[in-house]
């Protein structure tokens, strides 16, 4: 969907992660990263994965870049910038190696692609998750997100604990209280993901680790960061328990950004302006 900026203005798509609705990155007008991008002047679009229709049920990982994402980002017909947040990075890696010199920039954010990054009892919680989640996604046809947060759950129980103690701490009226209630709404909102594409997710990524072993294929190409000849940032929370440090892109020669914060603060946080927002939008600028 189109967000908004100048109608000729270079081309930017933001590509959110499959897991959860892209609300976050579209909270409300004053904390709205994809909003503050169409205002530095990019003609801003924003992807919305939806829910997969019956045709789409069998698209995995490498399906969902090849089938839906290349085609939405050739029909802009011009040179395209694009920013990935949490999986949507990794796919946005994909089809950037894809995009070949029509790949103008890449920003990845909170971007996972070395699965082996992840802490081993992370990685073993994944694989329980997956076959918890398995008979009931087949017999759904999809997998619902509430089956998966659980998962996200485990990364930091004592953060999540934390945060509840907190907000009891909050006087009435405080607006930090909204602010908590529409990330945990959004928290638990998005589509089911489809079957091919949750099992990918686990089996391949926190199981084998296919994607940041180079061994994962879309469209016939094996997926190569170091193919890619367009300037990349990566931008990673130092406090992330959702995507740790030691899981973001390991390629030399790319760009870097440590923001402290969580995996969701860095985007919508009171100091992601700063932080986050605007060294974003003066990288994509640059030439």
């Amino acid at each position: 969907m189109r967000v908004g900026g100048p109608e000729t203005g270079p081309a930017l798509v933001i590509v959110p992660s499959l897991i959860n609705a892209p609300a976050v990155l579209d909270l409300a007008p004053e904390r709205s990263l994809v909003r503050f991008l169409a205002e530095q002047g990019f003609q801003t679009y924003m992807v919305d994965w939806g829910v997969m229709g019956r045709s789409e049920r069998r698209l995995g990982l490498a399906g969902l870049v090849s089938a839906r994402l290349l085609p939405l980002l050739k029909a802009l017909n011009q040179p395209v910038k694009l920013v990935g947040y949490c999986l949507g990075g990794t796919l946005a890696l994909a089809a950037g190696q894809l995009l070949e010199e029509r790949l103008e920039r890449l920003a990845l954010v909170a971007a996972p692609w070395h699965f082996d990054g992840f802490s081993p009892e992370a990685r073993y919680h994944a694989m329980q998750t997956w076959q918890a989640a398995r008979p009931i996604g087949h017999a759904l046809g999809a997998v619902p997100v509430s089956l998966l947060n659980p998962l996200f759950w485990s990364l930091d129980e004592e953060a999540v604990v934390a945060k509840f103690e907190a907000l009891s701490r909050r006087p009435p009226g405080d607006p930090h209280i909204g602010w908590f209630a529409a990330v945990e709404d959004w928290a638990n909102s998005g589509a089911p993901l489809t079957c091919a594409s949750t099992r990918d997710l686990f089996i391949h990524g926190f199981g084998t680790d296919r994607i940041g072993r180079g061994a994962w294929r879309v469209g016939g190409h094996r997926m190569r960061p170091e193919a890619i000849a367009a300037p990349i940032l990566d931008i990673g929370a130092m406090r992330d328990r959702i995507v740790p440090p030691a899981a973001r892109l390991r390629r030399t020669g790319i760009d870097r950004v440590d923001v402290q914060s969580g995996h969701v603060g860095m985007v919508v946080g009171s100091g992601a302006r700063a932080t986050l927002w605007e060294p974003l939008s003066n990288w994509l600028h640059a030439r």
